[in-house]
């Protein structure tokens, strides 16, 4: 028995060693959309831009299948194997979700639209607020072997933020409606990428729960 758990601590080691590695490499993803984002007023050429986040967010995806590939390995034997499957999913969707914005985003400048002032200082703001949100949910994860109750603080962090960026979003889609209204294509173009970057505040805060089950628990059988 001694062994077994030993063997099974060792792999929950690695298995955390490889989470924490999937999320700052999808933190990439994020840093990448937000250089799409700062410059979104520039003549800059987007379609670099976004082809640079294209190949991180594959890399994020390829990442996470390999992962898992490691967890069917393992078996039903680790703890929370579904949790962790269910965690690298999100840190992928996160991936894939702003691609999805980004891609929009690029779109729409290479037609040769522009976003004005004010809808380009909601963007910045949000896509900030997502970086600061997302580096909480990584610190958290960071954290959870060693201080689980600092991974804790964390989600409320994370809780915090996505409320800040659900206030962005009502913010952002008044101001679309009341600006966009006779460009169809240019609003439907940025209303999609909107909801992108407010669907992946959502999977954030998904993550963040998984975060605070597993703190919880490492809190309380330390």
């Amino acid at each position: 028995m001694a062994e077994y758990s030993a063997n099974e601590s060792l792999a929950e080691m690695h298995i955390h060693e490889s989470l924490t590695n999937l999320a700052r490499l999808a933190s990439d993803v994020f840093r990448s959309f937000n250089e799409i984002v700062v410059n979104i007023r520039e003549n800059t050429d987007f379609q670099r831009l976004y082809t640079k986040l294209r190949g991180l967010k594959d890399n994020v995806e390829d990442n996470r299948i390999m992962f898992m590939e490691y967890l069917v390995r393992l078996g039903d034997a680790v703890a929370n194997r579904s949790l962790y499957i269910d965690l690298a999913l999100k840190i992928d969707r996160s991936s894939q979700l702003l691609d999805g914005a980004s891609y929009r985003l690029a779109l729409y400048r290479t037609k040769g639209l522009n976003v004005d002032e004010e809808l380009f200082g909601l963007l910045k703001e949000i896509a900030a607020a997502l970086i600061a949100e997302y580096d909480s949910f990584c610190d958290g994860l960071s954290k959870l072997r060693v201080d689980p109750k600092k991974a804790l603080q964390k989600v409320k962090s994370i809780n915090d933020l996505e409320g800040r960026i659900d206030e962005l979003y009502r913010h952002i889609t008044f101001t679309l409606y009341s600006k966009y209204a006779d460009n169809i294509v240019g609003l439907m173009v940025l209303k999609d990428a909107v909801d992108f970057m407010e669907n992946t505040a959502d999977t954030i805060k998904e993550l963040g729960e998984d975060l605070r089950y597993l703190a919880l628990q490492r809190a309380l059988i330390a």
